[in-house]
């Protein structure tokens, strides 16, 4: 079998988004969005279901899975509880690295697809982390005897208590946007909006296009983009998919049947749903007038 590094993560559609750095607290570590394409990092990080990996050149030293964003989860690798193992067994080996002016890269995974059996929809994040941890045997994961151990959720249900009351991590780009909190200021003078029809497969499949004109707002195919269902307590993570269309156009994938379900709930066959681009990586779906 060929050697698996850094590459092999890079090639499967993880994104080299950021870099641990020194907090102004010695104690503490914080985390540095780079790269040509911050703005989409960043709302990578606020993907629910997403895998990440920590990488040292080509070496991958930790790969993990959270339930939650990314954003939420390193919370407890800036600043760990007492009882939280992985946590700091990671958030000390980075700082060691750190010392010795070695970086540390973080790579994100955001498996947005409509993958089911039947009638059930697979987490295909939960079985790509344990074939990747599996193969790349990374050695700040747990260890139970032998056996390398994943991050399950309810591993993560156990820390919140002590996440909640943790410093929330100064990122050094600017702040983000996590689940269930306002939508960003917009960083353009005027905000896109753009009608969807309803007919028979938009209501049903819960497709978006938003046409060629507002596509010009979005972001780059691939980029992720969070589509907010009526307000912003309901967020869909989706991507943006610039060569299904022959147009160039971006169409909006995955999750759809979520789209779908919220417009069979609001609307009816014919509607026309009001739709805004908020930013390049935020649509907002509006509902209707009278609701």
């Amino acid at each position: 079998m060929a050697q698996l590094t850094a590459d092999t993560l890079l090639n499967t559609g993880f994104r080299d988004v950021a870099k641990w750095v020194k907090a102004d607290n010695d104690s503490c570590i914080t985390y540095e969005l780079d790269g040509m394409n911050v703005t989409a990092h960043r709302a990578m990080l606020d993907v629910r279901n997403a895998l990440y990996a920590f990488v040292q050149g080509g070496n991958v030293s930790y790969i993990g899975k959270t339930a939650r964003s990314i954003k939420k989860r390193f919370v407890g690798y800036c600043t760990p509880g007492s009882t939280q193992k992985t946590n700091q067994r990671c958030h000390e080996n980075i700082k060691a690295l750190l010392k010795r002016g070695i970086e540390t890269r973080i790579f994100v995974f955001t498996p947005i697809s409509e993958l089911r059996y039947g009638e059930f929809q697979i987490d295909l994040a939960a079985g790509l982390e344990e074939s990747l941890i599996i193969a790349f045997a990374p050695p700040w994961n747990g260890r139970e005897g032998k056996r390398l151990l994943t991050e399950e959720a309810e591993r993560e249900a156990t820390e919140d208590s002590e996440l909640r009351q943790a410093t929330e991590p100064r990122e050094v780009v600017a702040a983000m946007v996590a689940p269930n909190e306002p939508l960003p200021a917009t960083t353009t003078s005027q905000q896109m909006t753009f009608p969807i029809r309803l007919g028979s497969a938009y209501y049903n499949q819960g497709l978006i296009n938003p046409g060629t004109e507002a596509s010009r707002y979005l972001g780059d195919d691939g980029d992720p983009v969070i589509v907010y269902l009526g307000s912003d307590s309901e967020q869909v993570d989706s991507v943006i998919n610039r060569s299904a269309n022959p147009n160039g156009s971006v169409r909006i994938v995955g999750n759809n049947r979520r789209i779908a379900d919220w417009f069979q709930q609001h609307f009816k066959v014919g509607d026309v749903v009001e739709a805004k681009v908020h930013d390049p990586q935020h649509v907002l779906l509006m509902l209707p007038r009278d609701a």
